[in-house]
């Protein structure tokens, strides 16, 4: 297509997606309201599946390797190579902040990462190629993806062969994120994600009276000496031209304040981009949890779970992207990342199979993603709705 074209087919879509701006404003307040957790989005799963049925040149399947995955093929009668574009469908367990009227009616879970809005977006971009169905070139899948945050989800996809069983052979994946301005598309060739890891430590003590240390072991002050082992062996250990970030979120010990409890568990992650990095930081936190426990008269365990490897853009698809999206876009709305972000992305398991990117579109809100208070702007659902039809258009 020349570029006249390529604005007026991003004109049609954008047109084309305002008429369905309250049903995608509803859908996503819904899905809002009702966060579910990995491998638990059946509500989540039943509403999408509602808000799709029925539409032309679009077949559902449910249940394909997760019970709650959705998955819309769109020109099924395309022979040939298909690609795949996926939004994520799990909540987390924070505990919203926000106060809108539609907030979580879980306390313990909300969609804190935006992923309501991704899927409301993707369930306008089936609505619009099933409307734009005669331009398609490629047969189109569509997944809404279960259990995304630390779940597994797609490694558990790519098991059942996934990829295979649909022709994938390029796939995509649009993150909404507050760090860029709004309506911006931002991506980058090659690494865009960190690896991804959890750790958990259990330090085991023995448990006494506040009034009396010397008759205990104190697990909280041995966590304490762990943690600052930790970060020491980063900033001493690494070289500090590669980036290792560990933090840790969860800590629980203890029932009341002049007992010193017998246990204690903590809960992190690390952020990485080198492979040897990992390999490194999970020796070390291995040695030195067991040994500075054993030191200070207590014991520990260290269970490393290696979550996600990094996701590579690849080169070509960017360029080609780029490309076509100026016209959407205009160049002043594509921002370039010098560096991969330090979130983790399951993705990274479909992206390692097929030529892939994941891109960042940028929504400028306050609160970071997971954050308690973290909302997203609803006038972009439209925008992002229209985005995802015009690339899909354009692959």
């Amino acid at each position: 297509m020349t570029n006249e074209e390529l604005t007026s087919l991003g004109e049609a879509l954008l047109t084309e997606a305002e008429k369905d701006t309250t049903e995608l404003v509803t859908l996503r307040r819904t899905l809002h309201q009702f966060p579910e957790l990995a491998m638990d989005e059946h509500l989540t799963a039943s509403k999408i599946v509602e808000a799709l049925q029925g539409l032309p040149n679009v077949r559902l399947i449910t249940g394909f390797a997760i019970e709650t995955s959705v998955i819309a093929i769109i020109r099924e009668d395309i022979e040939g190579d298909a690609i795949l574009l996926r939004a994520a469908m799990d909540g987390e367990q924070v505990m919203e902040e926000t106060g809108l009227d539609f907030a979580s009616c879980d306390p313990n879970v909300c969609h804190s990462c935006g992923h309501d809005a991704e899927m409301t977006a993707l369930v306008g971009t089936v609505k619009l190629l099933s409307h734009f169905a005669d331009k398609l070139t490629k047969r189109v899948v569509i997944l809404f993806e279960p259990a995304c945050e630390g779940r597994n989800g797609a490694k558990t996809l790519m098991e059942s062969d996934f990829l295979s069983h649909f022709g994938i052979t390029n796939a995509f994946a649009v993150n909404w994120s507050q760090e860029f301005p709004y309506g911006t598309l931002c991506l980058r060739d090659g690494a865009i994600t960190a690896i991804s890891d959890k750790i958990h430590i259990d330090v085991i003590g023995t448990a006494g009276h506040a009034a009396e240390p010397h008759l205990a072991v104190d697990p909280i002050m041995i966590s304490a000496n762990i943690l600052v082992a930790i970060q020491t062996m980063l900033a001493r250990e690494i070289d500090p031209r590669d980036v290792a970030v560990v933090s840790f979120g969860k800590i629980e010990a203890g029932s009341t304040y002049n007992i010193i409890p017998g246990f204690a568990g903590l809960w992190g992650t690390i952020r990485t981009f080198n492979p040897d990095v990992r390999d490194f930081v999970q020796s070390r936190i291995e040695t030195l949890a067991p040994a500075i426990a054993k030191a200070n008269r207590g014991i520990a365990s260290v269970e490393y779970t290696r979550n996600y490897p990094n996701v590579s853009n690849d080169k070509e698809l960017v360029k080609n992207i780029i490309k076509k999206a100026i016209p959407f876009f205009g160049k002043e709305g594509i921002k370039w990342l010098d560096h991969p972000v330090l979130s983790g992305e399951d993705f990274s398991y479909i992206s390692s199979a097929v030529p892939s990117v994941v891109m960042m579109l940028g929504t400028g809100k306050e609160y970071p993603l997971h954050h308690p208070r973290y909302d997203i702007p609803e006038s972009m659902l439209t925008f992002a709705a229209a985005w995802g039809a015009y690339l899909l258009l354009n692959a």
